[in-house]
């Protein structure tokens, strides 16, 4: 016998009609906790990894992390969750649209890899604009796939099982402090070490150093100091200006000398250079970095809160 039409409506009415939409505000705001809570864990260890690798500044370490949390709570927060609106939800939908198009339910494995999408664009982008090495590339693609990939997955299982925003502030907290026992561990009982510069002398200071660009410092033993065709970056940034251009070049002789004091950490020795015509790093000196086999001179300019470097080896 056939269904009356009350009778078809009243069941349309109560068969499901697929997942919840993601488009809602538990789902946004659960993407934004994962985003924010992924950024200070990746900031974490990102600090530790930064204490191992070789750096012309001594960096702040997994402490800096501290340093930061009042800035990723007062810009974080608000980006998280325009990023979770803009980017985490929109994976989920293409993710959700794909799956059902491909294999026809709805499998959470499709938001990982649409995931990849985004991100890899962007880091293509960025290695075209700005030139990083490979190794920062694929950390940077790496770590931009984890965060979209995890608060995209935290969206959509909040779309689908309800509030999750607190769930994911209790995990991000214990592994906080197991990323931090972890890390302590491994540096306390020498499984890692820390990266500190050479230490050398006035004597292993004498010779010919070039930033590999046609600028050339030598440094003799008498301490006497000559320079030829150097980049005076400070002067350059000082008049925003391309330190390409001839007037932010150094030539000229002055006089050199070592500083430190043996009681003090490797990373306070200085090369001083006073010459007739430039700056170069007489604020605080050249520092000292590389390794006992290539050492290296470091001169700081730019924001002090964002410092650059110019090097030169050997």
């Amino acid at each position: 016998m056939s269904k009356s039409t009350a009778e078809r409506v009243r069941e349309r009415a109560q068969a499901p009609d697929g997942p919840p939409s993601v488009w809602s505000g538990r789902a946004i705001v659960a993407g934004a906790g994962a985003l924010y809570v992924g950024a200070a864990l990746a900031a974490e260890v990102y600090g530790f990894v930064e204490l191992t690798a070789e750096a012309p500044a001594q960096g702040d370490g997994p402490g800096g992390v501290m340093l930061i949390l009042p800035f990723l709570t007062c810009f974080g927060v608000p980006s998280a969750l325009v990023a979770s609106l803009w980017l985490a939800l929109p994976t989920v939908s293409a993710a959700r649209w794909a799956s059902a198009r491909l294999t026809g339910r709805d499998a959470w494995w499709w938001v990982p890899v649409l995931a990849l999408l985004p991100v890899s664009a962007a880091t293509a982008v960025v290695g075209v604009v700005k030139h990083p090495g490979a190794g920062a590339l694929a950390w940077a693609w790496l770590t931009g796939a984890v965060l979209l990939a995890g608060a995209a997955l935290v969206a959509r299982d909040s779309a689908l099982h309800g509030r999750r925003l607190l769930r994911v502030l209790g995990y991000g907290g214990l592994a906080a402090v197991a990323v931090l026992g972890v890390g302590a561990a491994a540096f306390g009982t020498g499984l890692v070490t820390e990266y500190s510069p050479p230490r050398t002398n006035a004597a292993g200071l004498v010779g010919t150093w070039t930033d590999g660009h046609g600028g050339t410092l030598r440094l003799s033993p008498d301490g006497t100091a000559r320079a030829g065709n150097l980049k005076d970056h400070e002067a350059a940034y000082k008049n925003d200006a391309d330190v390409a251009r001839a007037t932010y070049r150094c030539t000229g002789t002055g006089t050199w000398s070592y500083e430190w004091d043996d009681s003090t950490s490797a990373w306070d020795q200085r090369v001083r250079l006073e010459l007739a015509d430039c700056e170069l790093g007489e604020l605080d000196g050249w520092r000292i970095g590389g390794t006992s086999e290539g050492l290296k001179l470091n001169a700081q300019y730019g924001d002090a809160d964002d410092p650059h470097w110019y090097t030169l080896t050997r």
